[in-house]
């Protein structure tokens, strides 16, 4: 998985990032998270990828270990920070979270974007880490893809590829273009993350992030169709109700960290 991840570190940004629909649902998820942040905040993200997020939350005053498995992300990451001097990046595999020695703890908040959990099969162990290094009442934000994803399901539908139409139902080895070895992707519900992260965690919200937006394979498409892009967006905009989150391309689910067993 490591060398994967190392190989897309190149293009990751030109590819999602610098997407405009890529920009859009990484405002949607800040915009979530700018309500639970304050200047001086320590924020642990699990998966930092090339340190978009990670930049941003130093922009917005919060000390910020950024962890990642791939040592070719946490270079773009510390590439990305470094003049910032609020970002610490560290070498974490999630799969093992206990071998990763934090510089910070405990932390207010804790932020895993874009589907780096999708990379597990069983969120328990993560779970009882992680309640170790988040304060009392602290939060913690997972997003992570959906199992049915409403876009993904219809489109490869219609033009006929039933097998990656249903993918997501049955999880997923797939090989992303320019990746060095394929990947095996787990596509949770809600009801089993919620239940892997308890007791130590409560879950306090849920918001679909990407519902009209297609998923990333297709945003070059749009790229090229920029009103299109607006009317999804503000599609988007007006569907926020938590029921919608599991047809979403991926969800976003708050949890708090209890001060005893839920």
């Amino acid at each position: 998985m490591t060398a994967t991840f190392d190989s897309l570190a190149p293009t990751y940004d030109a590819h999602f990032t610098q997407m405009a629909a890529g920009r859009y649902v990484r405002q949607q998820v800040q915009q979530h998270l700018l309500r639970r942040l304050r200047p001086g905040d320590r924020v642990l993200e699990l998966g930092c990828g090339t340190g978009e997020d990670a930049l941003w939350l130093a922009q917005q005053g919060c000390h910020v270990t950024a962890t990642d498995v791939s040592e070719a992300m946490l270079a773009q990451t510390q590439a990305k920070t470094q003049a910032t001097g609020r970002v610490t990046v560290l070498a974490l595999d999630l799969q093992q979270p206990h071998a990763a020695s934090l510089p910070y703890t405990p932390y207010q908040v804790a932020l895993s974007n874009f589907g780096a959990l999708n990379c597990l099969t069983d969120w328990r162990p993560l779970s009882g880490w992680l309640a170790g290094h988040i304060v009392p009442g602290g939060r913690v934000l997972l997003v992570v893809m959906s199992p049915f994803c409403l876009w993904e399901m219809l489109w490869h539908g219609l033009h006929g590829d039933g097998r990656v139409a249903l993918r997501r139902l049955r999880g997923s080895t797939f090989q992303p273009p320019g990746a060095a070895a394929p990947i095996t992707i787990t596509y949770p519900t809600l009801r089993r993350l919620t239940g892997d992260f308890a007791p130590h965690f409560r879950r306090r919200a849920v918001l679909p992030v990407g519902l009209f937006i297609p998923p990333s394979d297709l945003y070059a498409a749009l790229e090229t169709r920029p009103r299109l892009l607006r009317w999804l967006a503000a599609l988007d905009e007006r569907a926020r109700w938590p029921w919608l989150a599991l047809l979403a391309d991926h969800y976003l689910v708050e949890l708090e960290r209890t001060e005893t067993p839920a």
